[in-house]
């Protein structure tokens, strides 16, 4: 009775390590009570499916690969990342779940001058303290790979070359793991194999941190690359502003004149069409100028104001006094170029064309909101604001570029939908 109270114990504490991590390594995908139910779903049936294999068999062995397809089907069902992604650290867990377990069986029994079998069959002091430590040595293992954890893209070809290793490396593990405990004379031998297999993983390891370090020097690249194109535009667009502005105030003089002479010769009706023409094609473009403490923001919601006035979008902007005034330039142009171009891109697609810009101080923290009218949710469908054009290295760097001076200022960043807008609220640490 003691050896299942303690059997069914140890399931229950690997199992929830493994489910534990496998969640915080990938991310929960819903959270709500379907997530709640997914973690505890997955541990129950872990734990069962464990305890099932362990009854039958003194070990796992090639069994090793059902558990795998158990941790693949919860990934699959509420996690986050790829499907590939998903494979390989499912199969990476169970390799290092199978590594330890036997490393320390061994160890135990060249310690102990013991038969391998009896790590696995019979209940004594020596099993309970090889399977305490074993778990122990899981779960701080389990900690430091979230500690350094990856989740950045990998090219398919990549991929398939991670998951072969630990999969290859399951079933290697346990072919020797019946040769040891059919041969115990070649224990040594054996536990020398397992070390080259243990450091094949670790090397492949490595190998991914080194990828995923590579791809995020290419995306630091392209976000630079692509502010330099933000600013470059919004340069232009503040140009083309200032001269329009010029333009407007040497013509004014102009258009006062001839409507002057119009009401002067009696020709009301000829001066109220001039009037009208006017204001119809050239007064949009100016009428809705804003002056900011920050140069940098007035250029640009100004270029984009012109913008909106030629999509006919209607686009409200409040700035409470001084409120930008401590803001970088630089990280003005690309948090609301960014901004904004994202909001037109999405308003000018529905029926009522709506942009609103507010900007407000709240203690030490500037508060950024940004909304657009939307016809449907989008957060339902692309939680993660996913671009839904073919070239995604290219594009899409607008969300990436904003959520970098977001980090920059310690800040929050929020996206959400109400009354039928995209809302996206930011919170930067302007006293840090």
């Amino acid at each position: 009775m003691a050896r299942i109270i303690f059997e069914l114990g140890v399931n229950l504490i690997e199992t929830l390590i493994i489910v534990d991590f496998l969640t915080r390594y990938l991310g929960i995908k819903y959270r709500d009570k379907r997530g709640v139910i997914g973690f505890f779903g997955a541990w129950l049936a872990f734990f069962v499916e464990v305890s099932i294999t362990n009854h039958f068999v003194s070990f796992e062995g090639v069994g090793s690969l059902i558990h795998l397809a158990v941790f693949f089907i919860y990934a699959l069902l509420f996690l986050k990342g790829s499907i590939l992604l998903k494979l390989w650290i499912c199969a990476l867990i169970e390799i290092i779940n199978m590594i330890i377990g036997l490393g320390t069986a061994l160890i135990a029994c060249s310690i102990m001058k013991c038969d391998p079998n009896d790590i696995f069959t019979v209940f004594n002091s020596t099993r309970i303290i090889a399977v305490i430590i074993t778990k122990v040595i899981l779960f701080y293992t389990c900690k430091i790979i979230l500690r350094y954890k990856y989740r950045n893209p990998l090219d398919n070809q990549s991929w398939i070359m991670l998951i072969l290793i630990p999969i290859i490396s399951v079933i290697s593990l346990s072919a020797l793991m019946f040769a040891a405990m059919a041969y115990e004379e070649i224990s040594g031998y054996i536990l020398c194999g397992m070390s080259g297999i243990l450091l094949a993983n670790i090397i492949t390891y490595y190998f991914f941190t080194r990828l995923n370090k590579d791809y995020e020097t290419k995306l630091r690249i392209k976000l630079l690359e692509q502010d330099n194109e933000n600013a470059r535009k919004n340069i232009e667009n503040a140009d083309a502003f200032v001269r329009q502005m010029k333009s407007a105030e040497h013509d004014m003089k102009n258009q006062l004149l001839i409507i002057y002479n119009y009401i002067d010769s009696g020709k009301y009706t000829d001066a109220k069409d001039y009037i009208q023409s006017l204001t119809n094609d050239y007064l949009p473009e100016v009428q809705n100028f804003i002056s900011s403490s920050n140069d940098a923001f007035s250029a640009i919601v100004n270029s984009k104001i012109v913008i909106c006035n030629r999509k006919k979008i209607y686009i409200e902007i409040k700035e409470k006094k001084d409120a930008l005034k401590t803001l970088n330039a630089v990280d003005t142009g690309i948090l609301f170029g960014n901004l904004l171009d994202n909001a037109i891109e999405a308003a000018e697609k529905t029926d009522n064309r709506r942009i609103t810009v507010d900007v407000q101080t709240n203690g030490n923290y500037l508060s950024i909101l940004v909304t657009n009218s939307i016809d449907k949710s989008v957060l339902s469908d692309n939680e993660k604001l996913e671009t839904s054009k073919q070239n995604k290295e290219l594009h899409g760097i607008g969300i990436k570029s904003i959520k970098a001076v977001v980090k920059k200022y310690n800040g929050m960043i929020q996206f959400f939908e109400e009354s039928g807008e995209f809302c996206c609220h930011i919170l930067l640490d302007i006293d840090n």
